[in-house]
């Protein structure tokens, strides 16, 4: 009898797999993991990809067919383009959406899905993207906005597929969509837009890549000038590029005590028509968040400006000043994948002003040095910022600053909870709060806020450098610490008044 040399012990290693492809259907899973289970799948060779393609035979959603076709290219044998061919052939129940995915997957592998033995299985998709694009399209500016957020998640082969039919669909909103593909990260998506741009037999066409030659980076500018003779072949003029119009206002938010705040600039577009767009930024992550409009007049802008008002204390300031915060929110963007959507869609309106990344420093030249705040200033000082309305960001929020709140309620060794608050909390963010104080003086400065406050806050600001006094004992960053803990007590509670132990006096 033939002796056994190794036992079958891979149950647990194709419940792993099970495990990785179930991970999909997660809606917020990054681009990043969705490769780094590309790559553990691909080293389980065969035993993953046998579940994968099960799951591709199942599967109806156009999203998931999209990740899975996605993970597909991992693996190093080709012989599962076959099974993807013969998914397309034999699916009869996949919705508009799934058979537009798998439209997509096929062409970006290089299958030509317009000819036998495929010509006619995808009629019911349209021209000949699918229905799921074409009805977004058909929803104007929400449904441009929906498709480049599912369009920046898609990997980059099927991106260039989709671009590369963008000028078959028959629809011009196409050109605003290759519009926004320009501002892209990517070279090769920018390339794509530029070459389709060339191929769009439409007067916007050439209007995009006159204004790209004037505003875009001057290393596709030798395909933008191709793609615009392309066009005079096709008998459409390159227009001129009016000169663009000022920028109508421009509003910030101080950055809150974790760092975030929120930017909004609006610009003339045409007469009485204005472009406006929103943005959430972050001082170390960048931009992470943007909405935007196109042409709304003045009551539109309005009320748009009294909506997001509701939600952030904006301050009116220089849009040029608001153009240097978003430049600096570029400049720590770099590490994202993408943008949000409606930058992209909206990054026409920032023309003839220098936007590429660059981090802000606020200046303080002409207010006279500061010197150091005595403990007794920095408790005045204290009690007055946090008093103010300006201020009402600055708080520590999250798991951890609820269970300290927890613990400082019970009211058992106070100080003990605020030392270790501002060891755990504070202490690793120290240089960052004091970045946030230098950034809110600077912004009271461009409000207008009386010099002498100003001075204190930056006094305040650099009284944490070289700081003697641990930082539990410092004025400041005691108050922020409790502040934290009164407003996560009242999150978790729902009470009104805040009735945490008193802060004693030092």
């Amino acid at each position: 009898m033939r002796q056994v040399s190794k036992i079958d012990n891979s149950l647990m290693e194709r419940r792993g797999i099970l495990e990785l492809i179930g991970k999909l259907k997660d809606s917020g899973i990054s681009l990043h993991e969705m490769e780094q289970t590309g790559q553990k799948l691909r080293q389980a060779g065969r035993r993953a990809l046998d579940p994968l393609l099960r799951e591709l035979w199942r599967e109806r959603s156009g999203e998931l067919i999209t990740k899975y076709a996605y993970l597909l290219d991992f693996f190093e044998t080709e012989s599962w383009l076959d099974q993807l061919i013969q998914i397309a052939l034999k699916r009869r129940d996949l919705p508009e959406d799934g058979k537009a995915a798998l439209l997509i997957a096929l062409e970006g592998y290089g299958i030509d899905v317009h000819s036998p033995p495929f010509k006619g299985e995808f009629s019911g998709i349209g021209n000949p993207l699918s229905q799921a694009m074409h009805g977004a399209l058909r929803l104007g500016e929400d449904g441009i906005v929906s498709f480049l957020d599912d369009f920046l998640s898609y990997p980059q082969d099927v991106q260039l597929a989709v671009i590369r039919k963008l000028p078959d669909a028959a629809d011009p909103q196409a050109v605003r969509i290759l519009e926004a593909v320009l501002w892209h990260e990517d070279a090769e998506l920018v390339r794509g837009g530029l070459d389709a741009l060339g191929r769009l037999r439409d007067p916007l066409a050439a209007g995009v890549l006159a204004r790209f030659l004037q505003d875009g980076d001057p290393r596709f500018f030798t395909q933008a000038l191709r793609s615009l003779r392309r066009l005079s072949f096709l008998g459409i003029e390159t227009p001129s590029v009016a000169a663009p119009l000022p920028f109508h206002a421009g509003y910030a938010t101080p950055p809150d005590g974790d760092g975030y705040r929120s930017l909004l600039i609006s610009r003339w577009v045409g007469e009485g028509k204005l472009a406006v767009l929103y943005m959430q930024v972050h001082e170390r992550r960048g931009l992470l968040a943007a909405w935007g409009a196109g042409e709304l007049d003045e009551e539109g802008f309005q009320a748009e400006l009294e909506g997001f008002s509701v939600q952030d204390d904006l301050y009116r300031v220089d849009p040029l000043f608001v153009v240097e915060l978003l430049r600096d929110a570029l400049f720590w963007s770099q590490e994202l994948c993408y943008l949000p959507a409606d930058f992209y869609l909206r990054r026409g309106m920032f023309a003839g002003v220098e936007l590429s990344p660059a981090e802000y420093h606020p200046s303080f030249e002409g207010y006279p040095a500061q010197r150091g705040l005595s403990y007794a200033e920095g408790e005045d000082i204290c009690r007055e910022l946090f008093a103010d309305p300006f201020f009402a960001g600055w708080f520590l929020a999250g798991e951890k600053v609820q269970g300290f709140a927890g613990d400082y309620r019970a009211g058992e060794g106070n100080e003990a909870v605020l030392e270790r608050f501002c060891a755990e909390l504070i202490t690793p963010e120290i240089e960052l709060i004091r970045e946030r104080l230098l950034k809110s003086a600077d912004l009271l400065r461009r409000c207008g806020r009386d010099g002498s406050m100003v001075g204190r806050v930056v006094a305040l600001a650099e009284s944490l450098k070289e700081n003697p006094l641990p930082h539990h004992q410092h004025p400041f960053l005691r108050r922020l610490a409790i502040e934290s803990m009164e407003i996560a007590h009242d999150a978790m509670t729902g009470y009104e008044q805040h009735d945490l132990p008193a802060v004693e006096k030092r």
